[in-house]
């Protein structure tokens, strides 16, 4: 399970800055001048002026901390950036490293509740010949199912930080019409645990409104094994409306120490309402091929993000119905809560846009 301590020194700077700034701010001032002429006192003056500089105060730490918090990040990526491949006589580039800290709470009426917490850290490189990156992740997903994978589920992190891992990612080169990812590194546990991870993607554009995507990925893990990930999607959506997105999705998963193949249906429907607002409609199916093959769940969702401060807080809730083989398909109601922070200096991502992949040919 992820650390708060970290976020939460981050956060004692600003506050106490603006601490000190009250208490000086606040000295009455005839301790420094003279005689005061007394005025009449009104307490539903003082009241009202109270709860607004107090609702000010706060804004003003909340503004102050996601600052402090996202040049941080911007200053240390690009310290990073310049020692490793910034000459001299380059001008800087535009940084797009991030931090994702997400908080998330996920209830279903015949199972347990299950709380989760997740940091994802991106430092980009961008003035590597090769466009490499470095990743922190202390939640990653490569043996979770397939069907947790596709819905992002949350699961219970028992492991902590033994299982977070940390590593270089060579990303988007180009192999004819296929793109490429390769990611290289170590889980954060003892003994030590390297990784590798590739994927190869292909998107096409089928019609003025249609297009696929074929993603294939492998990983290793030396204490589990490999594993494989296969999936096909297709994107509709018209020229005149391309905010509503309709994704048809299958996929297939095998995990080596698992012996088991998994499989997953879906349809989404993502609308985006406005500016702060996007709802994800989704219905699908998914099946295990050991013991027998056998459909393992069937599901109902809907999903709504919404912007909660400018464009950094988000949260989303997401009613949905589940059919699971180990209740006897019978109708599971259940409810996530999810709470996402996310921190970089390039004030220019939307986290709520979602658009089709654009081809690789």
């Amino acid at each position: 399970m992820w650390q708060y301590s970290n976020l939460f020194d981050y956060m004692r700077k600003p506050l106490s800055f603006m601490a000190i700034s009250c208490v000086i701010l606040l000295t009455p001032c005839y301790l420094l001048a003279g005689e005061v002429k007394e005025e009449a006192y009104d307490i539903h003056y003082d009241r009202i002026h109270s709860d607004l500089n107090d609702e000010e105060t706060f804004v003003d730490w909340v503004d102050d901390t996601q600052d402090f918090i996202s040049d941080s990040v911007h200053d240390y990526s690009s310290s990073i950036d310049h020692f490793i491949s910034k000459d001299d006589d380059e001008l800087p580039m535009l940084n797009n490293s991030y931090l994702k800290i997400k908080l998330k709470g996920r209830y279903t009426h015949r199972e347990y509740f299950d709380p989760d917490a997740s940091v994802k850290l991106k430092i980009d490189l961008p003035h590597t010949e090769k466009n490499w990156k470095i990743i922190l992740d202390t939640d990653p997903s490569d043996f979770d199912r397939l069907e947790d994978k596709q819905r992002g589920i949350s699961n219970r992190s028992d492991d902590g930080l033994s299982g977070a891992l940390g590593g270089f990612r060579l990303q988007g080169q180009q192999l004819g019409k296929w793109k490429t990812n390769l990611d290289l590194g170590l889980k954060i546990k003892l003994p030590l645990d390297p990784f590798a991870r590739a994927d190869l993607r292909r998107v096409d554009k089928l019609s003025h409104t249609w297009t696929s995507r074929i993603k294939q990925e492998i990983f290793y893990f030396e204490s589990r094994g490999p594993g494989a990930l296969t999936e096909l999607d297709f994107y509709f959506s018209l020229p005149e409306d391309p905010t509503t997105i309709l994704k048809l999705g299958s996929s297939a998963q095998y995990l080596d120490d698992d012996d088991n193949w998994e499989f997953v249906q879906q349809a989404e429907i993502f609308d985006r309402i406005n500016s702060d607002n996007l709802l994800r409609y989704s219905i699908g199916i998914s099946a295990d091929s050991t013991p027998n093959y056998s459909i393992t769940n069937s599901w109902l969702e809907v999903a709504w993000t919404h912007r909660l401060y400018s464009n950094w807080l988000y949260m989303t809730v997401t009613p949905e119905l589940d059919f699971q083989h180990e209740f006897q398909y019978k109708a599971n109601p259940g409810i996530m809560v999810e709470l996402e922070l996310f921190f970089t200096a390039n004030r220019g991502i939307d986290r709520l846009m979602r658009s089709i992949p654009l081809p690789t040919n």
